[in-house]
């Protein structure tokens, strides 16, 4: 089984590039993003049937088909009624075929595409279960009016050593115009000095003039 999977990823990655092989990973986390909106984990939707909450990559790879086609099938009923409309719970023992019909025609039904052959979903896992699931949880969440908030961001701090540096340019700058504006009254002074000693020593006498 373990290499079947690997067969189709690899035709995956042929056909759509390297990066399809983990889409369905990507699908699977997001859709149990969605799931926890849905509160799903405070529903009796999976206690009811003794089943645990599913791990982080349940849908994308085979551990037990058996149950993982049973909780696909239970988890897709659920949403499919918590989107508005009316759908019964599958049995264990129904037969699959026509559950995973009534499943797609319910998504259909919501303007999805279904562009893969219905037995793609019989093993409960693969890329096909995560798509219908988190397509069915997106019409959920549509129909509890949810509303997607913009992310708010935090305001960046300045580093406080920038920030002094920053004042200790300003405070060199400040006394470097304040020098350049008082040169001219120091020079003018100094001239005057120069002046006042060469008058007293012409006329010799006088105490000399100290700067």
């Amino acid at each position: 089984m373990v290499m079947a999977v690997a067969a189709e990823e690899g035709d995956a990655v042929g056909e759509r590039g390297p990066g399809a092989v983990y889409h369905m990973f990507v699908m699977m986390e997001d859709l149990l993003e969605k799931l926890k909106l849905l509160n799903y984990e405070e529903e009796s939707v999976l206690r009811s049937h003794n089943m645990r909450q599913p791990s982080r990559h349940y849908f994308a790879l085979p551990t037990n088909p058996g149950e993982q086609f049973y909780m696909f099938c239970t988890l897709a009923a659920w949403l499919i009624n918590k989107a508005g409309h009316p759908f019964e719970q599958p049995q264990e023992y129904d037969d699959p075929n026509a559950t995973i019909s009534n499943i797609l025609s319910e998504l259909r039904s919501f303007g999805r595409s279904v562009d893969f052959p219905p037995s793609k979903l019989k093993a409960g896992y693969g890329e096909q279960a995560c798509y219908v699931l988190d397509c069915l949880a997106e019409e959920a969440l549509k129909h509890t009016s949810y509303n997607w908030k913009r992310p708010i961001y935090p305001t960046e701090e300045l580093d406080e050593e920038a920030i002094t540096e920053d004042d200790a340019e300003l405070t060199l700058n400040k006394v470097e115009e304040e020098i350049a504006v008082g040169m001219p009254y120091l020079l003018v002074l100094r001239l005057l000095l120069n002046n006042l000693r060469e008058i007293s020593i012409k006329q010799g006498g006088g105490n000399k003039i100290k700067e």
